[in-house]
């Protein structure tokens, strides 16, 4: 089923480029952190079809330079209707 944004779960088939940059997440418990504003390198979640299942999972991140590219990295393309 989708989740509350209308999207359906991708977990563990391309770990997905998020917009965010890699940084440190506040101490405080939070929803959909953003990380900071610029930075080095950005974050993907997600896992793809080659990791364990541990790893499969939004909360899970790794990152790497934006010109990377991967047989299992990918990102998700949203239409959004108003």
């Amino acid at each position: 089923p989708a989740n509350a944004w209308g999207l359906y779960d991708t977990h563990g088939n391309l770990w997905e480029w998020c917009q965010d940059w890699l940084g440190d997440y506040p101490e405080n418990d939070v929803v959909d952190p953003q990380g900071p504003n610029e930075g080095q390198y950005r974050v993907l979640r997600g896992g793809s079809w080659v990791d364990d299942p541990e790893v499969c999972r939004s909360a899970f991140r790794v990152w790497s330079g934006p010109g990377h590219r991967s047989g299992g990295c990918g990102l998700r393309v949203c239409f959004c209707q108003e």
